[in-house]
């Protein structure tokens, strides 16, 4: 899109919408070209699932998002952690007593929920 083109877009858009969209294209921006790769990558996979997987992880998503910034943090880093491990790796992992001490029941179902869509559907 065009730098006129946002702006036309971005003048469109409620005040409080139009900042939230500006902060996340300032974000983007600050992005390294690998960060860019992997969330184009990220959109894609995205893009290829169903809509009812697409469905579940917009909840997730949000679900995650309304956690403290902290937890979402530590969140992140398992997420990363899951993402590299094969399924029966990650189902022990996350059947791990260290899992169950590190994160709250309602963050162990997240992560759960987040390995979940990692799977291929059958």
């Amino acid at each position: 899109m065009s730098p006129e083109q946002r702006r036309r877009l971005l003048e469109q858009l409620p005040p409080d919408r139009r900042k939230r969209v500006e902060d996340r294209l300032e974000r983007y921006n600050r992005l390294t070209p690998q960060e860019r790769e992997r969330l184009r990558e990220q959109l894609e996979r995205f893009r290829d699932l169903p809509p009812e997987r697409q469905q579940a992880a917009r909840q997730l998503f949000r679900r995650f998002n309304s956690l403290p910034e902290d937890r979402r943090l530590l969140l992140q880093e398992e997420f990363r952690l899951l993402r590299e491990l094969d399924g029966s790796q990650r189902r022990a992992r996350l059947d791990s007593q260290e899992l169950r001490n590190r994160y709250s029941p309602a963050e162990q179902q997240i992560l759960r929920d987040y390995s979940e869509l990692l799977e291929p559907p059958e």
